[in-house]
């Protein structure tokens, strides 16, 4: 199984990354092929730059070969992502719309971590427009670096995660963004909460939706 890991952005260390995650939990017969949206902006942080996003993606997936079996949007947004959808043949799954499918079998509500301030009501909007918010207890927001600085070290990133979830009162996260991705691991070992990383649960869906010979 070929499954297409596709950066919504153009950073390049953000899809060696994703791929990484991705790697760690696919089946042994997948391979992750990686794939950089370099007419995308370097950053999603908004609704401008998703619609760029969006119509770089839309234009430049259908022409990718050979066709994967599916294909993974490696970013917790929108991104055009019915346009993809319909513009390819095979199955196309979002991060968001995997991780809150997922949340659901596991809590009846969620809780939201994103990236910045500024994305709470973008991600909201997101989680509206792909019918889960009455489910969604609360958005939230840790205030990571600009994504040029780099990451930081997960003993900086986990106590504000764990902050943020006991302020909630949620008995499950969702971490809203494939930068928070890496961090999933310390933050289990950290709170007793339910967990949900996106990159794991949108690669599952993908390989999912292929054995069973479905698409949108």
């Amino acid at each position: 199984m070929k499954l297409l890991l596709a950066n919504p952005n153009a950073t390049e260390r953000m899809t060696q990354a994703c791929a990484k995650l991705a790697r760690a939990v696919a089946l042994p017969g997948t391979d992750i092929v990686e794939w950089t949206n370099r007419r995308g902006p370097a950053v999603i942080d908004g609704y401008e730059t998703d619609a760029t996003a969006a119509r770089a993606l839309a234009a430049d997936l259908p022409a990718v070969t050979p066709l994967p079996d599916a294909v993974v949007l490696a970013g917790f947004g929108d991104y055009g992502t019915r346009t993809v959808k319909d513009g390819l043949a095979v199955p196309v799954v979002a991060l968001p719309e995997a991780a809150l499918a997922y949340a659901l079998t596991l809590r009846p509500r969620f809780t939201i971590v994103t990236t910045s301030s500024r994305m709470i009501p973008y991600t909201e909007q997101v989680v509206e427009r792909l019918g889960f918010a009455a489910r969604c207890r609360a958005v939230c927001a840790v205030e990571l670096p600009p994504i040029a600085v780099g990451e930081l070290p997960a003993d900086e990133i986990v106590p504000k995660l764990v902050d943020v979830a006991s302020s909630t009162s949620a008995d499950l996260i969702v971490l809203g963004g494939a930068r928070l991705s890496p961090y999933a691991a310390a933050l289990r070992a950290s709170i007793a909460l339910t967990v949900v990383e996106p990159v794991a649960c949108a690669v599952t869906l993908a390989e999912s939706l292929v054995r069973i010979a479905a698409r949108a």
